[in-house]
């Protein structure tokens, strides 16, 4: 009888997964016992046929600050190379569902991120990866954000000036993270965007504010703006949030109080927290009633997209009631209702098989 590396398990007799049926090397234990002195042959379906098997769940007491303000109950795995990724998350959620995976070594991310399911957030001195499965609602409000860029951009006939990073990872000394949607001038080969997006649907509004944080100071202001789109759980509200450096990102040596005053400070080291410059709230409508919506236009500046001044017929980037309301809140309803029919639906299937 084979014996499971620890954290795995053997999974059910049901085809989870259509490989075709090549055979790879992996080394077996002493114990095992074989006529032959060479590694053991296994099939592709063999070994992805092995489950992880949780070893606890994150807690705020124990979660340090990469896990930090995380869902509670998110569980924790240990990687193992002979236990199939895909096995870690549910077939469909409503809600973004998180993984976090211990001793992830740093080359197996670099070798295997396209076949990672949804977004990487990993530390490389804590060999720590979060792993983020986006749900439908989550990936319709990053979509639609984008695509209302792009309007104005064509607009504007600024488009071909954009570059559309989308989730391309940013790997650093302290952090590799993928965001939700990004965008830089074209054309200029820069590590990092200038304006980043974050979505979040269950994860805390820390977690959320914390993130977009990292791309802004850990980028030390080369992000000039991160946005973030909070849908909230059950009342399905939709908050959305721009941030900007809390120093000028020239100098870096330069910060701004939360009174407004600048003060100069040569030995900073740490940069304070973003500051956050604008604030929308999109409430839906119940029972029949219209939608309500808080805050001016979300504003995103010419300048601080394409770090350039606006010439003829260019400006910054609005995005007014009458866009936010059609373009970007009802589009995340509508795949919230979508979404939770398909659970529903999958859930009676389950029931009646």
């Amino acid at each position: 009888m084979t014996s499971w590396p620890r954290g795995c398990d053997k999974a059910p007799h049901h085809d989870l997964y259509n490989f075709s049926p090549l055979l790879v090397s992996v080394k077996t234990r002493d114990t095992d016992k074989s006529p032959y002195k060479y590694p053991r042959c296994y099939s592709v379906q063999e070994i992805m046929s092995r489950v992880y098997q949780s070893e606890g769940v994150v807690s705020e007491e124990g979660a340090g600050t990469f896990l930090a303000h995380l869902p509670s109950g998110t569980p924790v795995y240990c990687y193992n190379q002979q236990c199939a990724i895909q096995s870690l998350f549910p077939p469909y959620s409503v809600e973004d569902r998180f993984t976090v995976l211990n001793h992830f070594p740093a080359e197996i991310l670099a070798e295997n991120e396209e076949q990672l399911p949804g977004r990487c957030d990993y530390s490389p001195s804590l060999q720590i990866l979060i792993i983020t499965m986006p749900s439908q609602p989550h990936e319709e409000a990053a979509s639609s954000f984008e695509a209302m860029i792009v309007t104005l951009a064509k607009e504007m006939n600024v488009y071909r000036r954009i570059a559309k990073c989308g989730a391309t990872r940013v790997d650093t000394p302290e952090r590799n993270k993928q965001a939700d949607r990004s965008w830089e001038p074209a054309r200029q080969g820069r590590e990092f965007p200038t304006v980043t997006l974050e979505v979040g649907f269950s994860e805390t509004t820390l977690k959320l504010e914390r993130d977009i944080a990292w791309w802004i100071n850990g980028s030390k202001g080369e992000v000039r703006m991160g946005i973030t789109i909070d849908i909230k759980r059950g009342s399905h509200s939709i908050e959305i949030k721009s941030w900007t450096p809390a120093f000028e990102p020239s100098l870096r040596n330069i910060y701004i109080t939360a009174g407004g005053r600048q003060v100069t400070d040569r030995r900073i080291r740490d940069p304070p927290p973003p500051r956050m410059t604008q604030r929308i709230l999109i409430t839906r409508g119940r029972d029949g009633s219209s939608p309500t919506i808080e805050g001016e236009p979300l504003t995103i500046p010419f300048h601080t997209l394409l770090l350039d001044e606006p010439g003829e017929g260019e400006g910054d980037f609005v995005f007014t009631a009458e866009m936010l309301l059609p373009d970007l809140a009802e589009r995340i309803w509508d795949a919230i209702d979508d979404a939770e029919t398909i659970k529903a639906k999958k859930s009676n299937n389950h029931h009646t098989a």
